[in-house]
């Protein structure tokens, strides 16, 4: 059944392929191919650390509105990490004729579903690249700042056959918003009620056949003015309501929005408190960090980036601790 699905995802546009080779250009203090690819309409940059290969993970990273995949990559500098730690890293490109603003277009079904508009493009630069390098197809995470994390919970509940796990980086809950101006209102005023969206995320995977749990990091900064904190609340519990019910197919609060464990933290610039909600195995599945006084900014990114706080926790490294144990199924 997942090859079959897997068939259906390439099948959304053709892979073109055609790459080329910039090795270190731009990507100070890390080593190994970074390309530029295309499929379906769209770009994607790739970055393979020297040594990364057959049965080596894959993070995809989706870049929020005003941003190209390369200036996340540069902010956000996943490919020190994955230098560091031994995984592949794709940025996919958004371009402004389908967002004059180059946003992911998180707030339309059309491209948010699974076999539709950019949710498929994005599956399909992922299982291109897993096929492409021979990596690791139950090790591949998914994690976007604000735009780009709003696409995350769909993407995790549309191709969970995919992802094992997610990272929503100043974002929103699954299908926060219908339209254009129903995203403007959840981003300032939250989405509908989270225990329901993680419902209905639930049963989307099921409709596929995949109800394994999705493990899900949320950051937010408690001064974020351009998506308001209490979306990265909602990401959160959202979270818990459908890694619950995918635990053993009952809302059973198994796996719910108490947390387990609070912890208080102190950064260069920030303090912090990350919240853990753990299953019955005393897992944690779900964390939430909260960044005292950061505005709209990636955690611990680059310093002097436009969408960047350099001195609070580094997300980027973060992700990468959280996604390292966990494995699809």
């Amino acid at each position: 059944m997942n090859c079959d699905r897997r068939t259906l995802i390439k099948s959304a546009g053709s892979a073109v392929g055609v790459a080329t080779v910039l090795g270190g250009v731009g990507t100070a203090a890390v080593s190994g191919s970074y390309t530029n690819h295309y499929y379906s309409g769209f770009d994607y940059w790739k970055y393979v650390p020297d040594g990364v290969g057959a049965g080596d993970p894959l993070v995809v990273m989706l870049h929020g509105c005003s941003q190209t995949a390369d200036q996340f990559r540069e902010e956000t500098r996943m490919n020190e990490v994955a230098d560091r730690e031994g995984f592949a890293v794709i940025y996919p490109d958004q371009y402004n004729a389908r967002n004059g603003l180059l946003c992911w277009n998180w707030y339309y079904d059309a491209n948010t579903t699974r076999g539709n508009g950019e949710a498929a493009v994005i599956a399909g630069m992922t299982q291109e690249t897993v096929e492409a390098e021979g990596l690791d197809p139950d090790r591949v995470y998914v994690a976007g700042l604000s735009a780009g994390a709003a696409m995350v919970p769909n993407m995790l509940a549309e191709y969970a056959d995919i992802y094992a796990a997610g990272g929503v980086h100043s974002g929103l809950e699954y299908d926060a918003a219908e339209t254009s101006y129903g995203g403007t209102t959840a981003m300032s005023d939250g989405g509908p009620d989270p225990q329901s969206q993680g419902t209905q995320a639930y049963e989307s995977m099921e409709d596929y056949g995949i109800t394994s749990e999705l493990p899900t990091i949320v950051f937010h900064g408690t001064d974020d003015t351009t998506v308001d904190p209490i979306n990265g609340h909602q990401a959160a519990e959202q979270a818990t309501q459908t890694n619950d019910l995918a635990a053993d197919g009952t809302d059973d609060d198994g796996i719910d929005y108490d947390a387990d464990v609070v912890r208080d933290g102190t950064s260069d610039s920030y303090s912090y408190t990350t919240s853990e909600y753990h299953d019955e195995s005393g897992d944690a599945v779900v964390e939430k960090w909260m960044v005292e006084g950061m505005d709209h900014a990636w955690s611990g990114g680059e310093s002097g980036g436009e969408f960047t706080a350099p001195g609070g926790p580094d997300a980027s490294q973060i992700l990468w601790e959280f996604f390292a144990d966990k494995s699809r199924g």
